[in-house]
């Protein structure tokens, strides 16, 4: 019978010392391994660590395809955002007697611009445009503001304005589609969104077409237009709705830009009573193809002026007349599409 030393490893016929080495094999008892020697001879453990560094390696690429995805959509996707009122540039000075507030701004349009807009010097008002950047044929002076029935038709690119009023019921579907493509931003007083397909979306019922605007775009080029009348208890100041468009980009069918909706309004003061205050909505989107665009919540449900009539007398301020409108049924709404033709 063949006995194998515990010691060594040498096989002999069986006895009790080992040939080779004189072991007592029938007492000796081999030390055991250190346990980090058992531990990484575990063949379980070759195993784990394989399959850990594959699962690692199938993740990182996973991430980084998605990342990559990611990228790809948010350079092609309509986008809508609102800036920050954080970085506000200084509100243009206060005309006398009067207490004018601003409540957000956009960053490339210059706060200077209102005050041409509501300057009663059509020279001042081309002036200060032409040093800003403006579109002269695009700025409205004060006489022009008044002809807010007038639509231009326009060829190659341009913006379509349309200000409409929306019952709540036409609203909430309207908000509804921006939420699902996830670009809709409620922000304080106003919100703005993407809307696909919007110009089969403004078809349906609950949507009353105040005015259009046709407006060409070009870089570099900032429009502004104003619809308003004169407030004849604080000459000099304008009261309604500034709108200032600057393109950002033009990409294909794919327009990015910055717009900003100024209201000049009285209405009512900490202490009681009335006073003309400026307030700003400014948002940065992009839209394309049949993407277009939104913003409601920038006009108040009563003007409050003592010449009431003339302000209404504009298609954009009818809705000030609507009875739905005053009792909160309906909600002044500004579309924007693009046509790249």
């Amino acid at each position: 019978m063949m006995v194998t030393c515990p010691r060594c490893g040498f096989q002999q016929p069986k006895d009790k010392y080992c040939a080779q080495c004189g072991v007592d094999m029938e007492s000796f008892k081999p030390q055991a391994q250190p346990w980090h020697k058992t531990f990484f001879k575990n063949p379980v453990l070759h195993v784990a660590v394989f399959v850990a560094i594959i699962g690692a390696g199938g993740f990182y690429i996973y991430k980084n395809k998605q990342a990559n995805q990611s990228d790809v959509a948010s350079t092609s996707r309509p986008s809508v955002r609102v800036n920050s009122s954080n970085n506000l540039p200084p509100p243009p000075p206060p005309a006398p007697e009067t207490n004018l507030e601003v409540a957000g701004s956009m960053n490339e349009v210059p706060a200077a611009a209102f005050a041409a807009a509501n300057s009663g010097d059509a020279d001042v008002s081309k002036e200060l445009a032409a040093a800003r950047g403006l579109s002269a044929e695009a700025t409205a002076t004060p006489d022009e503001s008044k002809k807010a029935t007038t639509t231009k038709n326009v060829s190659g690119p341009h913006l379509t304005v349309y200000y409409a009023e929306v019952n709540r019921q036409a609203l909430s579907r309207l908000v509804e589609a921006s939420r699902s493509s996830g670009q809709f931003i409620a922000f304080n007083d106003y919100s703005a969104g993407i809307v696909p397909g919007l110009e089969k979306r403004m078809q349906i019922a609950g949507i009353k077409i105040l005015h259009k605007e046709e407006r060409p775009v070009e870089s570099g080029k900032t429009l502004q237009w104003t619809y308003g009348i004169k407030n004849r208890s604080t000459p000099g100041v304008e009261i309604g709705l500034t709108t200032f468009f600057e393109l950002s980009d033009i990409d294909g069918n794919n327009l990015r830009g910055n717009l900003e909706i100024q209201r000049t309004w009285r209405e009512p003061s900490a202490s009681g009573g009335f006073e003309i205050q400026r307030k700003s909505f400014p948002a940065i989107f992009e839209i394309g193809g049949e993407t277009g665009f939104l913003m409601a919540g920038v006009m108040p449900a009563q003007s409050n002026l003592e010449n009431d009539d003339e302000l209404t007398a504009l298609d954009v301020y009818k809705i000030l007349r609507s009875s739905q409108f005053r009792a909160g049924e309906s909600e002044f709404v500004i579309f924007v599409e693009y046509d790249s033709k």
